[in-house]
């Protein structure tokens, strides 16, 4: 199976680490990066033009690129008839995503938003945990993530992002709040700038009224500087709690054999060791099967549309 991988300096070097098993190309232009690739991953072809390459076909297109140039740069593979991977978000309008979740279908390819925590073990396991009953009835749902961003580069521009530190990793823990939490009634929020690179958002508060009575409670930031580590979710129920152990992450590096997302789970203050897989490998490996078997994308493109939405509904865009 034949890959292209577009955008290989720093995120992608992520993406190229996890693919197994297929040959591949990439798009860049820097020699340094390209120099960098070689070394590290075996590497097919090398072009500097994204219409060059597919021009020769390939049987997926993984996307890593500013979130403004989704559109268009997933439905010109998809017009050639590849399958395609893209990086979370979606797009960054509803109508950009629903355009492009109905050309997957008008050219019958297969498209999937690269998101590694809707594929984490523990995030699986605690929705498993949730469904069970295990803590009753779930009636608040904490999901938050704090760092500092000082970088510079195209995430601290606004129209590149369509938006700020939401709409690209806030994204990530709206998604774990929605698969815990299901379908939501209201979504209360607001996103300010506070002391990060970005021109955008970096701050994020948002209430969550799920249709199953419990409230979600969601703050994300990149304006935190020297936060302290604390759980990423927690799910208090009507008849016990669970949550994730910070102390027990993984590293995300090039070269650690296993990434998660998050650390292990406390249910009802015990331990629970969570079977690591790294979710890399994961989310590309089946989103390659379900190419090479003609079957449903692990993680269905109207997931990922959810996730958007909440983000604009927060962003009182939508």
């Amino acid at each position: 199976m034949r890959i292209l991988v577009v955008g290989v300096n720093n995120f992608g070097q992520m993406h190229l680490s996890a693919i197994k098993n297929m040959d591949i190309s990439i798009v860049e232009r820097k020699p340094e990066v390209i120099e960098k690739s070689r070394e590290k991953f075996k590497i097919s072809s090398v072009y500097s033009s994204y219409d060059e390459a597919l021009n020769d076909r390939f049987d997926i297109v993984d996307l890593i690129v500013p979130h403004y140039l989704h559109r268009e740069m997933a439905m010109k593979a998809m017009e050639m008839g590849s399958n395609v991977l893209l990086e979370k978000p979606i797009a960054t309008s509803i109508k950009d995503a629903e355009d492009l979740i109905t050309a997957s279908r008008k050219f019958n390819v297969k498209f999937m938003v690269a998101d590694q925590y809707y594929f984490d073990p523990s995030v699986r396991e605690a929705v498993k945990i949730i469904k069970r009953g295990d803590i009753g009835n779930p009636v608040s749902i904490v999901v938050r993530d704090q760092r500092y961003y000082t970088h510079r580069g195209w995430r601290t521009k606004s129209g590149d992002m369509g938006g700020g530190s939401l709409i690209d990793g806030g994204i990530h823990f709206i998604d774990t709040l929605l698969n815990f939490g299901g379908d939501y009634d209201s979504v209360d929020g607001i996103s300010r700038h506070g002391g990060s690179s970005l021109q955008g958002e970096d701050t994020t508060t948002a209430i969550f009224k799920f249709k199953n009575g419990s409230t979600g409670m969601f703050f994300y930031t990149w304006a935190y500087r020297d936060p302290p580590v604390v759980p990423a979710f927690e799910v208090i129920g009507d008849n016990g709690s669970l949550y994730e152990d910070p102390a027990s992450r993984t590293d995300w590096g090039i070269d650690t054999p296993v990434r998660t997302v998050y650390g292990d789970l406390i249910l009802n203050g015990k331990k629970r060791n969570i079977k690591k897989y790294d979710v890399y490998e994961k989310e590309i490996g089946e989103f390659a099967r379900s190419v090479q078997h003609d079957t449903p994308v692990p993680f269905p493109p109207e997931t990922a549309l959810r996730d958007l939405k909440a983000v604009l509904k927060i962003y009182g865009m939508s």
